[in-house]
Order: structure tokens, then C-alpha cells, then sequence
């Protein structure tokens, strides 16, 4: 059987797209596929141009001739469906990551197109807004707020949607801001505290805690913050630091190509939309609710240098600035583990991110600070319940939503 020509188009600097390139990868060398990459740029005036592909040519329409793709998988907005259509043809396959939908069109099965042969892959604002309220309400927060994006996407709505009914559950109040009724600052002075701030994104996050140091509000005292991304340049560089839901881009490319090879399979059925999981929260100081000061500074240090094999207790004790005694019970007091538990938890959290990109144990091993194999797997065993391997098996097999 002739082996599959698939083409991955991503838009030129996305981080998230060479991430999700990964996990499309994994498929395509099980399936066999000739798989080429294809990175574009949007330009001023809205039109595409061809930035670089793993297949040399001068144009868009040009490469398509040349490679005729039995399928498509792109990443955002590096096309649009009726651009994919200009350029593959009529019929050919396509599943989108992070759609560009129609307004009004959430949970819409594809993007606006006269391409019936389109699917779509979208983050799960379910598992995001649960993660984002069960971090808040661990803060010690009693009254609840979501703060939009300004982007008109159906996940902005989604994802507030999906929170205020994680906290409706609880019976505590949530509020929402509307730009159009007046400043985040005022929002923020007027909610009931202490108060946790669901932010859509980290760039939204990122106004919430600008706004609450101009307003004298303290974080996250009176309001704890949570943003949507994990982008590190935003969530290490504010003051405080933020927390954030990351997303699972490796698990959102596999998704993808597999719906793609399932498809190709059988062409004559329209393919489900695919909803993946987020993959964990990152608690920062935004949220981190910690009332004693030395063990708040001994956990974000320890967040920050855990997986270096040089970093131990004695460096979190040095940076409580008291006695060794007294800062192990005033840490396993506050935290309920004791200084080496944390560092440990931090470096296996780290260790299963690595494992989701496909690195082996060895690697993730002395990635994490482990002097040994047999080290990691024992604190692994220990700490999730299972080995590396059969984790990543179990990850892969229940992250994924299907809706038809």
C-alpha cells in the first residue's frame, strides 16, 4: 500500500504549534505517513506567505502540487479552511487545532468553510475551569470571578461558562467582568474578599495583577489569580508570579493525526470534534495563599530549583533563615509534606511533563535531578501509584473527549 502524504501547516513562531508538532510526529511514524512541515506567515494586508517547508518551493499552491497530500493537519490560524481548501483542493481531509470558528459558532464540529472535510481539535474548557477553581477555592478564597480575554473566541466564553458552574456548585457567589460597565480595577475593589480571579488567559492574568498593584490589593491575600496557557514569559515575569493551566499540546497533536488516520480510513464518515484535557495547573505566588513568609519564599524556590541535582533541603532551610528544626515543622505545618517531599513532588510533576513529550526515562531521570534510574522510579512508584511508562500509557489513552 502506497504510504499516506501528509502536510502540517503551523504559523511562523508559534510555540505551541512546534510543540503539538511533536505528538502529530509520534502518529505519523507509526502510520508511515511521508509527513511534511510547512511553517507560514500572515502578512499585513491578511494574505499568506510561504515562510519555510521541509519540501522546497516558492509558493503555497506550488508545494501542494508537488507533494498532492492525502491529508491536512494545521495549527491555528496558519490557514484558515478556505485557504486549505485553495491550496490542498476540494476534498482532501483537513483537521484544524484551535479552529478559527465563526462568531457564535463554540463548539461548532468546523471552522467556516464550504470544506465539508474539516475536523476540528479544541483545548476542554471543563478540565481548565475545574483546575482553575479547585486551585482558588485550596487558596481559601469565598466569593468567585472570571475575567475575559479581549478576543472574540467561543473559548473566552466557554471557559467562563464552564467555571461559573464549577462554582455554583459550591453555593458561592461568582461574578464576571464586563469591560463596558466600567475598569478591572474597580471590578477588583468591589468584589467580596477574599476572592479568586479565574483569568481566560495569562495575558488577561496578567492585567488582573497590574491592576490589583495599582489598586493596593493585596495578592493573594485578598485576591488569588489564575490564568490559562502557562506561557513563562508572562507567568514568571509578573509581580507576583502566576499561576496558569497548561495546556496539553502534545496530546492535542496526537489527537489530531489520529482522528486524521482514522478518517483517511474511513472517508465516508464526518469526523467528531475532539476535546483534550488541560494538563496540570502551575501554582505560583498569585495563588499560592501561604500566610507564613519564610515558607512562602522556601516553596518558590523550591518550585524554581528542585530538578537541579545540586538542590536540597538545606538550600530551602538557608532561605527560611532559621533553624534547621524549626523550619522543617513550620513548613510541614503550613504545607502538610515535609521540605524533601515538596522537592521531590515538584521534580516528578516536572518528570511527567517531560514523559508527555516522549523523552525516556533515563533522560527525564537526570533531567529531574535523580542520580539514577532506579532513584526516579522508586520516588515515582512512590509518589503517582505506578511506573514512568505505564503512566504515560494510561495519560495518552484518557485525555481525550470525543463528541460526534
Amino acid at each position: 500500500m502506497k504510504a499516506k502524504t501528509i502536510m502540517y501547516f503551523f504559523p511562523k513562531g508559534a510555540t505551541f504549534a512546534q510543540e503539538t508538532l511533536f505528538g502529530v510526529k509520534a502518529v505519523a511514524s507509526k502510520c508511515g505517513w511521508n509527513f511534511f512541515t510547512v511553517e507560514t506567515e500572515r502578512l499585513a494586508d491578511g494574505s499568506l506567505r510561504l515562510e519555510r517547508a521541509s519540501q522546497p518551493a516558492d509558493s503555497l499552491p506550488t508545494l501542494a502540487k508537488i507533494l498532492q497530500p492525502d491529508g491536512v493537519i494545521v495549527w491555528h490560524d496558519a490557514l484558515n479552511a478556505a485557504e486549505a481548501e485553495s491550496v490542498t483542493g476540494p476534498g482532501v481531509p483537513s483537521v484544524f487545532i484551535y479552529p478559527l470558528l465563526r462568531s457564535g459558532s463554540a463548539h461548532a464540529s468546523e471552522p467556516s468553510s464550504r470544506n465539508a472535510a474539516t475536523g476540528c481539535v479544541f483545548n476542554d474548557p471543563e478540565t481548565i475551569a475545574s483546575m482553575a477553581a479547585r486551585e482558588l477555592l485550596l487558596a481559601g478564597c469565598t466569593a468567585f470571578a472570571y475575567v475575559p480575554a479581549s478576543i472574540d473566541e467561543p473559548w473566552n466564553t466557554e471557559r467562563g461558562e464552564a467555571f461559573a458552574r464549577d462554582i455554583g456548585l459550591t453555593g458561592k457567589p461568582f461574578f464576571a467582568f464586563d469591560p463596558k460597565r466600567g475598569p478591572l480595577g474597580r471590578f477588583l475593589l468591589s468584589l467580596p474578599k477574599p476572592c479568586g480571579v479565574f483569568a481566560a488567559n495569562d495575558i488577561a492574568g496578567e492585567k488582573v495583577l497590574d491592576a490589583c498593584a495599582v489598586a493596593a490589593i493585596p495578592v493573594p491575600q485578598d485576591v488569588a489569580v489564575v490564568g490559562v496557557d502557562d506561557f513563562a514569559y508572562i507567568c514568571e515575569n509578573t509581580s507576583p508570579t502566576l499561576s496558569s493551566v497548561a495546556q496539553d499540546s502534545l496530546s492535542e497533536g496526537r489527537a489530531a493525526a489520529v482522528m486524521l488516520a482514522e478518517w483517511m480510513e474511513r472517508p465516508d464518515r464526518p469526523p467528531p470534534s475532539r476535546y483534550v484535557a488541560a494538563r496540570r495547573l502551575v501554582r505560583r505566588a498569585s495563588s499560592h495563599n501561604v500566610r507564613d513568609r519564610r515558607v512562602a519564599s522556601a516553596l518558590e524556590l523550591i518550585r524554581l530549583h528542585a530538578c537541579d541535582p545540586e538542590f536540597g533541603p538545606l538550600d530551602a532551610v538557608r532561605e527560611m533563615d532559621v533553624s534547621r528544626s524549626l523550619a522543617c515543622r513550620r513548613f510541614r505545618l503550613v504545607t502538610g509534606r515535609t521540605i524533601i517531599g515538596e522537592i521531590h513532588a515538584v521534580r516528578i510533576e516536572r518528570a511527567k511533563d517531560l514523559l508527555m513529550q516522549g523523552r525516556p526515562p533515563d533522560m527525564v531521570a537526570a533531567d529531574c535531578g535523580y542520580a539514577s534510574i532506579d532513584d526516579f522510579r522508586r520516588v515515582f512508584r512512590r509518589l503517582v501509584g505506578t511506573t514512568p511508562r505505564r503512566w504515560v500509557m494510561a495519560a495518552y489513552s484518557k485525555n481525550v473527549r470525543f463528541l460526534v
